[in-house]
């Protein structure tokens, strides 16, 4: 009969703690900041397409699943450091 009486008392502990730490989140009132406006000047050039991305891309596009790959031995890789990756486009 203890045992049960103690499941009990812990079981509420538990639910009371739980509540408790539930209601300690944040509150919903926030500070509304001003965002500031757009930067206005020269937007920077978009950079320069990479001819080897553009080859391996257009290669990728135009294989089949049955085909047997190329050779890319007489293809020079770039290597810009000046530009950010390209995302590979989706099929």
């Amino acid at each position: 009969m203890t045992s049960t009486i103690h499941r009990m008392r812990n079981g509420a502990l538990l639910v009371s703690l739980a509540l408790l730490l539930g209601a300690c989140g944040g509150s919903n009132e926030r500070e509304h900041v001003s965002t500031p406006p757009p930067p206005t000047g020269t937007n920077p050039p978009p950079p320069a397409a990479d001819s080897f991305f553009s080859l391996v891309a257009a290669r990728v596009a135009s294989l089949l699943d049955n085909e047997e790959p190329g050779s890319i031995d007489g293809i020079t890789p770039t290597t810009p450091e000046d530009t950010e990756p390209q995302p590979l486009p989706s099929s």
